[in-house]
């Protein structure tokens, strides 16, 4: 638990270094609440990730055929517990590291708003009673709004795992703020 807490200020810690070029930024903190539903049993697992993008941005069109569009690769460490269970009961925590592209052709000009993108995360998960193993998670989202010190972003994925698969098969939702520090 120590070496969790450690890398979480670590991670945060790091944002004082982050850089703006442009478009793009690095080292960026950030937070998002989730919550996973799943397919087979309707148990609904609530839950928030500590999100660190290495690199994020929107890419600029240098000219009318040139492509734009966001990137981000990133890590995060998730905790999720299900709604209707004991305080102990039915807890699982996530780490994965993943990547979101979108290519749009934005002609001469880009927005920072309402940005289709694409992507996938790979990780662990660990059930506090049960086993552990690993999962994938194909996703689609937008980016809301992109700012020179906020990103707001909202995604939607196919949570897979190794560790429970017939079982916890679910739809994973997410509201995902990163700061610029």
């Amino acid at each position: 638990m120590k070496v969790l807490v450690v890398f979480i200020i670590f991670l945060f810690s790091t944002s004082i270094f982050a850089q703006d070029t442009g478009a793009r930024k690095a080292f960026l903190p950030g937070v998002s609440a989730s919550m996973i539903s799943e397919f087979g049993n309707s148990n609904i697992y609530p839950g928030f990730n500590f999100h660190y993008a290495f690199v994020e941005g929107v890419s600029r069109p240098k000219n009318s055929y040139s492509f734009g569009g966001y990137y981000e690769w990133y890590s995060e460490i998730g905790f999720f517990k299900e709604l209707n269970s004991s305080m102990t009961n039915d807890i699982f925590f996530t780490c994965a590291s993943g990547m979101n592209l979108s290519f749009e052709k934005f002609q001469t000009s880009s927005r920072n708003f309402l940005i289709p993108y694409f992507g996938a995360k790979f990780g662990g998960v660990f059930f506090t009673k049960g086993s552990s193993g690993f999962f994938v998670e194909p996703t689609l989202g937008t980016v809301l709004i992109e700012t020179e010190n906020l990103i707001v972003n909202y995604d939607c994925g196919l949570f897979l795992n190794s560790a429970d698969l017939a079982g916890r098969i679910g739809l994973h939702n997410s509201l995902l703020v990163n700061f610029n520090m």
